[in-house]
């Protein structure tokens, strides 16, 4: 594409063309003149040959040279007789004719033999000119065969040569004219076009509405006014389409769904952030990208491809596990259109919803293996007793006792099922209050300290603690909490161990906190502890009748009245765990 503007090329392209027309005017005049001069040269040429053959018709070389001498002063042209042998008989501008060539391969003799006329022109090495020769053959003479006269044609080659300057000198004049001409009126012409075109660029630089101002009646005018009102019929469009576009944007990037439109090739059109997330990359870059950049699952873009190769309406749908270990679902239809012209990708994250539903089997396996567990206890131990075991005096009170205790933890186990139940389902109704900490924890102590006593081990409260702090909570809920922590702490400190109690008030918050120099829980357990069901030692704890559920019925209980509580243990020192719940305002 030319980098000249509208004005070079067509000034450029009217010069060049009226350059040329002249130059090949001028060379045609010139050219036409010096042919015309010729052609004059060889008419008279030919009329003096014709008189010279009727001249020496029937005579003697003797008498010629005479009247041929006599001749060549009267009409001033070169006059050369020759045999038909091609030797020179007579020559007007030579005395020394043995000196002469033979001249019956000459051109124009050869011409002439065949022709009424032999005509050539060349540099004669006799005279020293450029000379015209016009040769006739004379048939019916004895002696003379060939009749030539020749005329310098320098004369005329310079006459034309100086008409050939006048020609150009003129051209060039006109040229000249004929530029400055052609420069204004180009002018004239592109300059409402270069005013166009710089309104078009603006319009295509985003500045929609803009206007040119063109004074003119004639078409330049009336398409300067077509331009406007195009313009500004651009400006609404293209506002509406910019306030349609950053609405569907503002739906796209608002969707907990990932979107990702590509084209037929598989280049990114558009993706909203949530798709940034859920495949790990940056949607600021993501736009003309391909696809198969971003995702790296062979199934997805398989699914892709068959998509846009097929002409189907029908969407498709695939789950998948993302390199990050995400769980996706991808649903993928067609963009409308005759071919494919792309596809629209939409991927939900199931990542939450398989781990609910994991842990709705685990909970179901879990409970399950709960409930069975104490249940063939009763059985087998009824079966023993039913089989002959009443009349063993001596060991029936052992499997009775053993089925009263199953039953006792068969029936703490659904308890907590339901109390667990109870609290995640939100329909627990809490009453918040201004609480004493210092009561509830005393109450808690006092509840677990005979246990503590029987395993030689110290339960005290923190000699830091404030007896006037209060904490807004649920007083059944708070006991709750404070009675499994004080419970998991007794079971899991060996005798003679310490277990502190402390709290204090923090950044509108009241810690609570549990500590013990029990058994420990191993750091690659501590963000699974409360999970339901589970246990660091699944044997220990069911010997000392855990059912799985209290840290878990703990956690939401602290939940339930917008709280949080952490853990944090050393395997083989103990443990500690802190509740934070909101102070009264």
């Amino acid at each position: 594409m030319s980098r000249l503007s509208m004005f070079w090329q067509t000034f450029f392209a009217f010069g060049i063309l009226i350059v040329v027309a002249l130059g090949v005017l001028g060379g045609v005049i010139g050219s036409w003149v010096e042919r015309q001069a010729l052609l004059q040269i060889e008419e008279r040429l030919k009329s003096k040959a014709i008189l010279l053959r009727e001249l020496a018709r029937g005579r003697s070389v003797t008498d010629l040279r005479e009247q041929v001498e006599a001749l060549r002063r009267k009409i001033d042209t070169r006059i050369t007789l020759i045999g038909a042998d091609g030797a020179v008989l007579v020559e007007t501008d030579r005395e020394d004719l043995e000196e002469l060539d033979n001249h019956l391969k000459r051109p124009e003799i050869q011409q002439s033999r065949t022709a009424p006329y032999g005509v050539a022109t060349r540099y004669s090495t006799t005279v020293q000119k450029s000379m015209m020769y016009v040769a006739t053959h004379s048939p019916d003479t004895s002696e003379v065969a060939y009749v030539r006269v020749a005329l310098p044609v320098t004369e005329v080659v310079a006459d034309a040569a100086r008409l050939r300057n006048l020609v150009w000198i003129t051209a060039a004049g006109t040229a000249l004219l004929a530029l400055f001409v052609t420069w204004i009126l180009t002018r004239r012409l592109t300059q409402p076009l270069q005013e166009l075109s710089d309104g078009a660029r603006a319009i295509a630089a985003g500045d929609y509405g803009h206007k040119v101002y063109i004074d003119r009646k004639d078409e330049t005018g009336r398409l300067a006014g077509v331009f406007n009102h195009m313009s500004s019929q651009l400006a609404r469009q293209f506002t509406q389409l910019d306030e349609d576009r950053q609405q569907l944007r503002a739906v796209l990037s608002s969707m907990v769904e990932g979107v990702i439109a590509i084209d037929g090739e598989q280049d990114i059109l558009f993706a909203n952030d949530r798709a940034g997330l859920m495949l790990d990359f940056s949607t600021t870059n993501a736009a003309g990208r391909k696809l198969w950049e971003i995702v790296r699952q062979r199934a997805v873009l398989d699914l892709v491809q068959a998509t846009l190769r097929e002409s189907s309406e029908s969407p498709r749908n695939l789950e998948f596990i993302e390199a990050a270990g995400k769980s996706l679902m991808l649903h993928v239809a067609q963009l409308p259109g005759e071919s494919a012209r792309g596809a629209v990708l939409v991927f939900h994250d199931t990542t939450e919803l398989r781990r609910l539903e994991r842990l709705r089997q685990e909970f179901v396996a879990n409970v399950s293996h709960e409930l069975k567990t104490p249940l063939s206890v009763i059985a087998a131990c009824v079966e023993t007793l039913i089989d002959g075991g009443m009349d063993d005096v001596e060991n029936r009170g052992r499997f009775l006792q053993r089925v009263l205790e199953e039953s006792h933890r068969l029936h703490a186990l659904i308890l907590d099922l339901l109390s667990l139940a109870r609290i995640e389902s939100g329909d627990q109704h809490w009453i918040l209050k201004p609480l004493l900490v210092a009561d509830l924890v005393q109450a808690s102590i006092d509840r677990h300290q005979a246990r503590a006593r029987g395993k030689k081990q110290t339960l005290t409260l923190d000699s830091s603690a404030k007896a006037s702090v209060q904490v807004m909570a649920d007083q059944e809920a708070l006991s709750e909490i404070l009675d499994n922590l004080v419970d998991n702490a007794v079971k899991y400190t060996p005798e003679g161990g310490v277990i502190r109690l402390n709290w204090w008030p923090e950044d509108g918050h009241v810690n609570l906190e549990v500590q013990d120099t029990g058994i420990g829980i191993p750091e690659s357990d501590l963000p699974r502890i409360f999970e339901r069901f589970y246990r660091v030692d699944k044997a220990r704890s069911r010997e000392m009748g855990g059912t799985g559920l209290g840290l878990s019925i703990v956690k939401h209980l602290v939940q339930a009245m917008q709280g949080g509580i952490r853990a944090s243990s050393t395997l083989g020192q103990g443990s500690t765990f802190t509740v934070r719940l909101p102070k009264p305002d």
